[in-house]
């Protein structure tokens, strides 16, 4: 059974079952949290207000140099190298050494310049990183040196050249990438060698190094007819030095375009050789195969960047759809990894804005917020999610998903203050940086006061949401007849008082539920017995109206409101019996909702003064 889940370490055993000779694996999913840096450096870039009624956060601005900088702390060197390539690409304020050396009157007119000089810097660092050892498995010193370019270390082929006696090559090869009128050289040198039969006598590593001086960077055309040794082979320098799309790109952008071209030149040349069939280095993401036709987000940023800010246009070079061009299974290689695609697709739209080259699907860029939300919900951070889920576009669904994420961490959410006094920080995060409504956090802390049969929490809960009605329904179902029964007072006087001022204006009824228990409380903790005539006038005549609902009742259902109403009833009494009482006829009392007993003795009580009164006036 284990081999079901061994395949994924997220899984987790939780329960088996056997039936008719079946057995049954239930696995929970068990996310290992990431640490909260990345998304806590857009949430400082975010500001949240209210849309329609409904909280909504959404970039105030796009930095991607915080993200760049917050990376350094992410355990992926894919993520680290996502962001360094946004920053350069997206963000035209990048203050370094490269910029340092242009006046910043000139900086806008060489802007094109200083991104290509930083994509390079970054490009180099990429491919030496992934082929630090590869020049070694090569025989020839051409091979090697061929393969040092594919890195950039020109100065290194050079000396590799020179130290394998071939000064002429190694004298074309310090040149390489500068000059066009060179390049063009080189290109008819090339032609005519080919038709003269010369090409055949060269090797193809040197062939290689002689079509990338003349800006070649896809292949080396031979020729098929003529005599036989006369025949030249025709390769493409992915397939003859086993060169991945890095290094494929890389020789575009610094040997095939000119100091002055910018970026998406060499952007436009790769895709046109990719959509030609002629690039078999396809760029696609780490450790997927190139089959699925999944696209690394590191091409995707290029061509978006390409598309959206860049000069240079190719008719291959198309629009593309978001969030489905930065889908996690290509950008993390996890569908359950939704982070860095949410987060790219927000500094992205953000950052673009509307432009026809970048279509944002809204319904796609939603589902990817809820799955990013269910993934940190799944984690137990319920700060992260509600925030995660501020960006969903429509108000009715951010309402929704808030309220059911707050009742699914109800036992959890806090109490407005701590125990000191202070306000809870993460209320004031709830509150004020999320800005949700009050009333939401305490609903859901009154739905699980609820659950755990804590009504007097329920109601105060519901109160403090100022959820008026069903506040008043549990108070007069539950607390207020325990609390009668009970002789619970102090709970009584807090429930009562959170309503405020004229409840009646506030609630449904309220004459008839929570103003009974209102009077009686009051009536029942009259200082010195003395007790407001009007309000227990106006409390026998509540409870008269009730006792047929008392008398009609039975079963468990409403039980302790009936006996709530009968000690109310029978507190009333006895206050009549022993005051001087002339406001309420003594009949009236007979007529609310007493026990057995209790009844017996009103009537007695009442006999009692009839005949004081009878000898009284006979005397």
């Amino acid at each position: 059974m284990a081999d079901i889940y061994s395949g994924d370490s997220r899984l987790e055993h939780k329960l088996s079952v056997t039936s008719e000779g079946r057995d049954i694996s239930l696995l929970e999913f068990s996310k290992t949290v990431e640490p909260s840096d990345m998304l806590d450096a857009q949430r400082k870039q975010s500001v949240v207000s209210r849309v329609d009624g409904v909280p909504f956060a959404r970039l105030a601005k796009a930095d991607f140099r915080q993200f760049a900088q917050a990376s350094s702390l992410v355990q992926s060197d894919h993520e680290r190298l996502l962001w360094q390539l946004a920053n350069i690409l997206f963000n035209d304020e990048i203050e370094d050494d490269i910029s340092a050396g242009v006046p910043h009157q000139l900086r806008s007119k060489y802007l094109h310049r200083i991104k290509k000089d930083r994509l390079s810097r970054l490009w180099e660092g990429i491919v030496r990183e992934k082929h630090a050892q590869a020049t070694g498995q090569f025989s020839s010193a051409e091979e090697r040196a061929f393969y040092l370019l594919c890195s950039h270390r020109v100065e290194e082929a050079c000396k590799l050249l020179i130290a394998s006696q071939n000064f002429h090559l190694a004298t074309l090869v310090a040149q390489i990438g500068r000059d066009p009128t060179t390049r063009a050289d080189m290109a008819k040198q090339i032609e005519m060698w080919r038709q003269n039969n010369v090409y055949s006598e060269m090797s193809e590593p040197v062939r290689a190094l002689y079509e990338l001086l003349a800006g070649n960077a896809l292949r080396s055309e031979g020729k098929s007819t003529g005599a036989l040794e006369d025949r030249v082979s025709t390769f493409t320098f992915s397939e003859r030095f086993e060169l991945d799309w890095f290094q494929a790109f890389g020789l575009r952008l610094w040997y095939s375009i000119t100091d002055d071209e910018p970026i998406e030149a060499a952007v436009c040349q790769f895709v046109d050789d990719l959509y030609e069939g002629n690039e078999p280095a396809f760029p696609s993401p780490p450790n997927q195969d190139s089959t699925l036709d999944r696209e690394s987000p590191l091409w995707v940023l290029l061509k978006v960047y390409s598309t959206t800010r860049g000069a240079v246009r190719s008719v291959h070079l198309h629009a593309q759809e978001f969030p489905a061009a930065l889908l996690p299974e290509s950008v993390s290689g996890d569908k359950l990894s939704n982070r860095l695609s949410f987060q790219l697709c927000q500094l992205l739209a953000t950052s673009i804005g509307r432009h026809d080259s970048f279509q944002l699907n809204t319904t796609q860029l939603d589902q990817l917020v809820w799955d990013y939300a269910w993934e940190l919900s799944c984690g137990g951070t319920l700060g992260r999610a509600l925030f995660v889920l501020l960006h969903l576009s429509r108000a009715s669904d951010r309402e929704r998903a808030i309220k059911e994420t707050l009742a699914r961490f109800a036992p959890q959410l806090p109490e407005s203050v701590t125990l000191e006094g202070q306000t809870n920080a993460m209320w004031q995060y709830l509150t004020q940086d999320l800005q949700l409504p009050e009333s939401w956090v305490w609903v859901s802390k009154a739905l699980y006061a609820r659950d755990t049969g804590d009504a007097a929490r329920e109601v105060d809960y519901l109160v403090r949401g100022k959820n008026w009605n069903d506040a008043h329904a549990t108070f007069c179902r539950i607390v207020g007849p325990t609390a009668v029964i009970e002789g619970d007072y102090a709970t009584l006087e807090m429930l009562v008082s959170g309503f405020g001022e004229e409840p009646e204006r506030k609630v449904r009824g309220w004459a008839t539920g929570g103003g009974i228990y209102e009077d009686f409380l009051r009536l029942a903790t009259a200082r010195g017995g003395k007790r407001d005539a009007t309000r227990l006038t106006r409390l026998v005549s509540a409870l008269v109206k009730m006792a047929d609902k008392v008398s009609q009742g039975s079963g468990v259902e409403g039980l302790e409101e009936r006996v709530a109403f009968r000690e109310m009833s029978r507190a009333v009494a006895s206050w009549t019996g022993r005051e001087d009482t002339k406001t309420i006829e003594l009949s009236s009392v007979l007529n609310l909702p007493l026990t057995g007993d209790a009844r017996l003795a009103q009537t007695a009580e009442m006999s009692r003064r009839y005949y004081s009164l009878v000898m009284a006036g006979g005397y």
